[in-house]
């Protein structure tokens, strides 16, 4: 029986990425999907830039955004065709490093992922094969696969189920599911224009109860129009192009647009309320669901995927105890029962059906809009609040680390999670003129070994040349870089802190004003994931 450290139900975005995240770290890697080909239908079309970062950590972020164009925004319109919301991405600069929100053509996507996965001699890919059942003993899952009516037994350290809305992952697992209540049928239209014609700008969402529909600006000639279906209406007839022109003749001359994919989905918001049995774990859509009308369905999967994977290579190759896996979904299912619920409420605005209510949520909207800003999009995505995260939470702990171009000891400008390294990193921050990784002996031979012991690597950022001969007193450091916009100083003068640790996902773990209160966060990992040292932590009388 063959035998793989991690054995991945599911080739979509979510279980590709994990594979990649895994090969990265040397693990042996089954990688399985019932389909043969990449899925060719409408799919997910919005993403952010912390999906972007999870690409750049597996290498292919600069070719993956060579084909995407930044979201421009969406206008909201009401009963009456005038603006009631707005929903624009944040606005550079930029802080994770790429632009906060994107769009892209998903069939290309996972077929560029997948060939990333080609590089790895110890991942294998079996497209075309089903995942039938898994077993657990002491050490390992033996899981049952089916390819063409033969099947055959494999053995794995964990098995993952990234195997989307109906995952047979989540049946073995057996979890309750918390349904959020919604249930309706759209139409995804995927069209290219070829002739001239009058489009919005900026993605729109006409939130009319006549039509509820939304419009994207793809890629190169890529325009997405995604429409209710009316209660009166059977979805299965939007596949005759016939009644979908008649459709789309509501908000757009047909004339001037290619018909190039269409599909009929059932959204749905729900999360699963148990990630994990024993050395089975679910993420993406196995186990959770939400509309699309937020544009975080892929990225909630991804984010997944980004934390699953190091926790995942801290118990079994760091030796890291086996309940840090709990944390997973102590982390994101809190995390994304959130997110679904956003989704569903800005569906909710979009799909009123009842002119009355309409033109009540159009007032209050408007009224809502003249107290305050209309939010960006990364304003209302939350940070993590429980989970492996500094106990009790500090300043910053659970929000994304900030991404500046820094200028390392080469010369070279770089995007600092490159200096970075994929493990856990200590990172100490000049702020006003004064940088936080000035080491006395003692302390930093103290601070050192605690480093050492968590196998963190220490990295220090400075704003300016600073210092004789353009260094600060960093010699502690394991790579000394300058934030060449100040984002960072920014950020770190913004919370009042100097230090932070930072995850392998690049989460925050927790942040401190001094040296001393950084080390007392280092040991408090150490002890949390019980990380042992290669020389024992100095002992301080």
């Amino acid at each position: 029986m063959k035998r793989y450290d991690a054995v991945i139900a599911g080739m979509g975005p979510t279980g590709v990425t994990l594979a990649n995240l895994l090969a990265r770290r040397g693990w042996r890697v089954l990688i399985a999907d019932p389909a043969h080909e990449v899925y060719p239908l409408p799919r997910a079309i919005t993403a952010d830039h912390e999906v972007m970062r999870t690409f750049q950590a597996i290498g292919i972020a600069d070719e993956v955004a060579q084909e995407c164009i930044p979201h421009p925004g969406s206008d909201y319109l009401g009963v009456d065709g005038g603006l009631i919301k707005t929903f624009y991405p944040a606005p550079p600069p930029n802080p994770l490093g790429w632009e906060a929100n994107f769009l892209f053509y998903q069939p290309r996507l996972e077929a560029r992922l997948r060939r990333e996965l080609e590089r790895y001699p110890n991942v294998e890919q079996r497209p075309g094969t089903s995942l039938v059942d898994a077993a657990e003993n002491a050490d390992s899952v033996v899981v049952v696969l089916d390819r063409d009516g033969e099947t055959e037994q494999v053995e794995a350290e964990f098995l993952v189920g990234c195997d989307g809305a109906r995952s047979r992952t989540r049946s073995l697992v057996q979890p309750t599911i918390t349904d959020l209540d919604f249930d309706e049928w759209w139409v995804i239209v995927d069209t290219n224009l070829v002739a001239g014609t009058a489009l919005p700008s900026r993605a729109t969402q006409y939130c009319q109860p006549s039509r509820p529909g939304t419009f994207i600006i793809g890629p190169g000639s890529l325009r997405r129009w995604e429409i209710k279906v009316l209660p009166s209406e059977d979805p299965q007839d939007f596949k005759d192009h016939a009644v979908l022109r008649r459709v789309l003749s509501h908000f757009v001359d047909v004339d001037a647009l290619e018909i190039a994919r269409v599909a009929v989905y059932r959204f749905h918001a729900l999360v699963v309320d148990n990630w994990r049995r024993g050395r089975i774990l679910l993420a993406g859509d196995a186990a959770h669901q939400m509309p699309p009308f937020l544009g975080q369905g892929m990225c909630a999967g991804i984010r997944d995927a980004a934390g699953l994977a190091w926790k995942l290579d801290a118990v079994a190759k760091r030796g890291w105890p086996e309940h840090v896996l709990d944390t997973y979904e102590a982390e994101m299912r809190p995390h994304v029962a959130e997110v679904v619920g956003l989704a569903k409420s800005f569906g909710e605005i979009i799909g009123e059906l009842d002119p009355d209510r309409a033109r009540a949520r159009d007032a209050r909207l408007r009224e809502a809009r003249r107290l305050r800003p209309d939010p960006t999009r990364q304003q209302v995505i939350p940070p993590l609040s429980a989970g492996l995260i500094a106990s009790p939470p500090n300043v910053a702990a659970g929000t994304q680390f900030p991404q500046p171009w820094v200028r390392d000891t080469n010369g070279d400008r770089v995007r600092l999670d490159e200096v970075l390294g994929d493990w856990f990193a200590v990172v100490s921050i000049e702020n006003d003129g004064e940088s936080g990784a000035g080491p006395s002996d003692d302390s930093g031979r103290f601070f050192e070994s605690a480093c050492r012991a968590l196998g963190a690597r220490h990295v220090a950022v400075r704003t300016s040349t600073g210092g004789e001969n353009g260094r600060t007193a960093t010699r502690a450091a394991d790579a000394e870089v300058v934030d060449l916009d100040g984002t960072l100083a920014d950020w770190a003068s913004r919370h009042g802190i100097s230090w932070a640790i930072v995850r392998p996902d690049r989460y925050v773990y927790g942040t401190a004003t001094s040296q001393g209160a950084a080390l007392g966060l280092v040991e408090e990992l150490c002890l949390r994931g019980e990380a042992l040292a290669s020389e024992p932590v100095v002992e301080r009388h």
